[in-house]
């Protein structure tokens, strides 16, 4: 076994498949099987089971993985470490935002790092939060802001705040007397008709598993993995949502909705940074981490971020 077996089969594992690993590797794909081939006939036993949807790994696989990540891990870590020596943070550092903060925080952090650390390649990406912490366990991200439960598994997390989640509704004809304040009941909230992400997302677990709690139906009208459709449908009066505050501030800003605090009880959830734990922080991740804490600190004082600021 030998390094480049362990980057061809970690890639598979994280692309799901032989054809778009191959693609990420820029090697053939007959050659990438064969050399997964030749690590199957070494190891002595099956590592992927395949299908015409893709891979997934054996249980022998799966320990060959974690395995696989920390070893990678640990060589990105000494190269960074000897890079580090010359006192000159450089290296590639990936982060991965939520969408209702990747707006705000991605392209104040990328003007920082290209004026202080012209060194530091950073690439910033977005995904929800289910999603999130997968890249960061799986050392595809080496940061990830994180909303919800703090995150399990092999990643270390820091609580930044809590925010509280509000109903919002189209912006009335006559003129409101706030766009924001008020309050609704989860009661009065399940009786109205909805457009919501799919099942998969963390947001609507929370409203499904507090609806089951209370005994309290939810009135899903609608449907969509869109963040944009979703607000689309709420300012033209189509359906209401649930979105936190970074998410409609704008919407808000520019009256084209009224959001009201959701309470009875108060649904509100956790923000956390997180990053893996099977090798410490580079000096560069490190920079990049205390600017995304800087910048998220300053957006909840220009109102942007509300809640409890927990840090």
């Amino acid at each position: 076994m030998n390094f480049r077996q362990l980057k061809y089969f970690t890639e598979i594992v994280d692309a799901g498949s032989f054809l778009k690993a191959s693609k990420n590797l820029l090697i053939a794909q007959p050659a990438l099987s064969q050399h997964i081939a030749s690590l199957e006939d070494e190891l002595g036993t099956q590592l992927f089971i395949r299908s015409p949807r893709g891979v997934t790994v054996t249980a022998a696989g799966e320990v060959l993985y974690q395995h696989g990540k920390k070893i990678l891990g640990q060589l990105k870590q000494a190269k960074d470490d000897v890079r580090d020596e010359v006192n000159i943070p450089k290296g590639d550092v990936a982060v991965v935002f939520p969408p209702m903060l990747s707006i705000y925080v991605a392209p104040r952090l990328v003007k920082e790092i290209e004026l202080e650390y012209p060194d530091i390649n950073l690439r910033p990406m977005e995904a929800r939060s289910l999603t999130s912490q997968a890249m960061v366990e799986r050392g595809r991200a080496d940061l990830g802001l994180i909303a919800g439960d703090k995150p399990k598994g092999n990643l270390n997390s820091e609580i930044i705040y809590e925010e509280p989640l509000f109903f919002i509704e189209q912006y009335p004809s006559s003129e409101p007397e706030t766009v924001t304040g008020g309050q609704i009941s989860f009661s009065e909230l399940s009786r109205k008709p909805l457009v919501l992400s799919q099942k998969s997302h963390a947001l609507r677990a929370m409203l499904e598993e507090l609806s089951e709690k209370k005994k309290l139906p939810l009135n899903i009208k609608l449907e969509t993995e869109s963040t944009r459709l979703i607000e689309h449908f709420v300012t033209e009066g189509v359906a209401h949502g649930v979105f936190p505050w970074p998410s409609i501030y704008k919407l808000c800003q520019d009256k084209k909705i009224v959001a009201r605090r959701i309470v009875k009880p108060e649904m509100s959830r956790q923000i956390y940074l997180s990053w893996p734990s099977s090798y410490p922080l580079n000096t560069a991740t490190m920079i990049v981490k205390e600017k995304i804490l800087s910048i998220l600190e300053d957006l909840y004082q220009e109102g942007v971020i509300v809640g409890e600021w927990l840090r």
